[in-house]
């Protein structure tokens, strides 16, 4: 290898997104792809899931996350992985400085796709104070250990959280021999759907609901949790804590880089086509909207990597039009897509998805220069997709450099 490296499509990030970006430009003819993947092998988080919740969109059946990756990598065997590589920056014009077995290089490339995936948010972002016993974790990290070491951790922890994920850390415990003591929740409801109380029912795991966790104490191992919650503090003994859910999207690349990010979450801009505010640039997967499954997350990148190969191979380089942002109150954690593109005295219309922070039930609202152009009653809750659907952006001018763009929001009424 030379301290240069030319492409067609850079790709970063081996998790299902990429792959799924992979296989489509592989698909399109574009053959002079390759993937970046800091880990020593693709698949990202589904690769320590061994329990059947992917395969559905995708195949029609369910499998377990390792099954799942070795279907879609065998879609693409002609793509080029690199492994143990990190991406340390972009820069315009389809440049990316990495770091890999080699040292470091520079990667030229027509067109970038990020997919970096997510990560739970640990205990210090939480807020949960006490002393720094082992036994802290979060759900990927208990799944590496437990299905890519075969090792347990803990018998007794409790789970912070009831997100899908934090059910999928019961599922891990009891393969494990493991038993979850409580599950603790801020809200009064589960954020999962209700049918999922019957597993940890299964189980003989309680909920506590309207629950935080203020204090871990313990000297060299966990041994309790303090709660505060409807009655008071109140003690657990445990053994562990795993904090679950609460996603939060890689995006260190992006926020360092040129790209245009969300003011509210700081997470990268992209249109109804995965292209950031750099035309070379598209932001695929759970880097964008945290979290979605693996299945989800393949089919998107899919979606995007068609989009790169039409793109690259358009002769025109015709104008696409304006990167327009879409704003959004505090209490809204995400929008995708969080822009559009529209050119002066165009119309567009868009389904536009969002996650909000806390349980909301009402109106969201629409925006375009003050005037409401999409009203809709909801029903929200946290880590839930919701999908306003057919929204319709009006004509606006703005053919000089000078004019001032269209002012886009979407509010809670």
């Amino acid at each position: 290898m030379t301290d240069n490296i030319y492409c067609d499509v850079a790709i970063v990030g081996a998790g299902p997104a990429g792959i799924g970006a992979a296989v489509a430009l592989d698909k399109a003819g574009i053959k002079d792809v390759v993937v970046f993947e800091r880990e020593p092998r693709a698949g990202g988080i589904p690769r320590h899931i061994h329990h059947p919740t992917f395969g559905l969109l995708v195949f029609k059946r369910p499998m377990a996350g390792p099954r799942f990756i070795e279907k879609i990598l065998a879609r693409c065997q002609d793509v080029r992985f690199e492994f143990e590589t990190s991406v340390m920056g972009i820069k315009p014009d389809g440049v990316l400085e990495i770091v890999g077995p080699e040292g470091i290089k520079t990667v030229r490339a027509r067109h970038i796709i990020l997919a970096t995936g997510a990560r739970e948010k640990p205990r210090h972002p939480r807020l949960v104070s006490g002393l720094r016993p082992q036994g802290i974790m979060t759900t990927g990290t208990l799944q590496k250990l437990v299905y890519g070491e075969n090792l347990t951790p803990f018998e007794r922890p409790v789970i912070v959280g009831s997100e899908l994920v934090s059910f999928s850390a019961l599922a891990t415990l009891r393969s494990a021999g493991a038993k979850a003591v409580a599950m603790i929740e801020q809200n009064p409801r589960i954020t999962a759907y209700r049918p999922a109380i019957g597993f940890s029912a299964l189980m003989g795991t309680p909920i506590h609901y309207n629950s935080k966790i203020v204090d871990i104490g313990g000297k060299d191992q966990v041994e309790f949790v303090s709660l505060d919650g409807p009655k008071g503090k109140r003690r657990i003994d445990c053994d562990g804590v795993i904090f679950s859910g609460d996603f939060v999207g890689e995006t260190a690349l992006t926020r360092t880089s040129h790209l245009a990010n969300d003011g509210v979450s700081q997470l990268p801009l992209v249109d109804a086509n995965w292209v950031s505010s750099d035309e070379n640039i598209s932001v695929i997967g759970n880097c964008v909207h945290p979290a979605d499954m693996g299945d989800q997350c393949y089919l998107e990148g899919l979606e995007a990597g068609a989009h790169v190969g039409e793109k690259l191979g358009e002769t025109s380089g015709a104008n696409k039009g304006a990167f327009i942002s879409i704003s959004h109150d505090t209490r809204i954690k995400m929008l995708a897509p969080g822009a559009l593109r529209m050119k002066s005295g165009q119309s567009v219309r868009l389904d536009i998805s969002l996650h909000v922070l806390s349980p909301f039930t009402g109106r969201i609202v629409v925006l375009q220069d003050g005037e409401v152009i999409y009203k809709e009653y909801q029903r929200c809750q946290p880590a839930r997709r919701i999908v306003l659907r057919g929204v319709k952006f009006q004509q606006a001018g703005f053919e000089q450099e000078s004019s001032p763009l269209p002012v886009i929001e979407v509010k809670l009424g």
